[in-house]
């Protein structure tokens, strides 16, 4: 039996956190996420503030925490979009995540892999307003509280 693509899995992961979370309206709260993960997650999940390079980077640290280091030296829309690349990355690692079939960590497609559940997670479909089709992408970007490309991206992705 085939896997299922990491598409199917990645929808199947927001539906479920923005399940556990109650969330029915943007912007969905990544920040929130990451300080309160689900229980299964604690070990996989947190977030620290204050790293002084590049954007966001989830480690596992030596006594075995997983954890999501953001650069609050940036706008919070790339850090909101940072923090949600590298909640994949914990996912992955994750032993829910290896048992249903998410990417190894590390792997060379692991940045565009966190990319793309990024923007699944942040402009989940369900959340997107009736009257988006006739929203310009900055108006999307402003809601969602994105980065203008993010948003750019994604709405190719609905197309």
């Amino acid at each position: 039996m085939a896997s299922p693509s990491l598409e199917f899995l990645c929808e199947c992961l927001v539906a479920g956190l923005l399940d556990h979370y109650g969330i029915v309206r943007p912007p969905v709260p990544v920040r929130e996420m990451l300080d309160a993960p689900p229980p299964d997650l604690t070990s996989d999940l947190c977030l620290t503030p204050g790293l002084p390079f590049g954007d966001a980077l989830w480690l596992r640290l030596l006594r075995g925490q997983g954890t999501v280091f953001v650069n609050n030296a940036l706008s919070e829309v790339e850090q909101r979009y940072a923090m949600a690349r590298s909640l994949f990355t914990g996912l992955c690692d994750s032993k829910g995540g290896r048992a249903v079939g998410l990417p190894a960590v590390p792997n060379d497609r692991l940045r565009a892999q966190g990319a793309s559940f990024a923007r699944r997670l942040l402009m989940p479909e369900p959340l997107l307003p009736a009257e988006a089709a006739s929203m310009s992408p900055q108006e999307l970007a402003d809601l969602f509280v994105v980065p203008l490309r993010v948003a750019e991206e994604r709405l190719q992705e609905l197309a």
